[in-house]
């Protein structure tokens, strides 16, 4: 069984946030809402998140991806913690998947993984992702690293981790569940 990791940062986008955790979890995974700080967590449009557990009571090499939810405020946050920059950089170097959806590329990229790669992003923020080379689509696969551009494409990107990790039959399987 997978172990994915996807950590909640003030400000962060719930829809995206609440179809990576609920998505993935279809799959049959332990999937981990992680806050960044103890307590609930207030998502970009009010909206607010309880997370399973503290960033900190985790160990995150026990975890198979990480995956980055958006949200202007949320990603801010995220890029300012060094705690999530080092855990994006430990997992890429051990070639774990690492996804990223709207404005969340822009942490792997703050956190130095994304140069010569293919990604994409939400259009509001293409412009700042410089270091990557830039996809309009909705999905990006580039070897471990999936991208996505936004809420409207969240149920793509949770199925495209899926497939990664588990294979074209688990995301068919998860996908006919969700009506898709």
């Amino acid at each position: 069984m997978s172990r994915v990791l996807v950590p909640l940062a003030q400000g962060v986008e719930a829809m995206e946030a609440v179809i990576a955790l609920d998505g993935l979890r279809r799959a049959g995974w332990e999937v981990i809402g992680a806050g960044l700080r103890p307590g609930v967590v207030k998502a970009s449009r009010g909206v607010q998140l309880v997370p399973d557990a503290d960033w900190d009571s985790l160990n995150v090499e026990d975890f198979d991806a990480l995956v980055i939810p958006g949200g202007s405020e949320g990603v801010d946050n995220l890029k300012a913690d060094q705690r999530v920059l080092a855990a994006v950089r430990s997992l890429f170097q051990k070639g774990k998947l690492l996804g990223a959806i709207c404005a969340g590329p822009l942490v792997l990229q703050a956190a130095g993984v994304l140069d010569g790669r293919k990604a994409t992003c939400h259009p509001a923020v293409a412009d700042q992702l410089i270091s990557a080379d830039y996809v309009n689509e909705p999905v990006v696969v580039d070897g471990h690293l999936i991208t996505s551009r936004g809420p409207g494409t969240s149920f793509l990107f949770v199925l495209a981790i899926i497939e990664k990790i588990a294979g074209a039959a688990k995301a068919l399987e998860v996908r006919q569940g969700l009506e898709l």
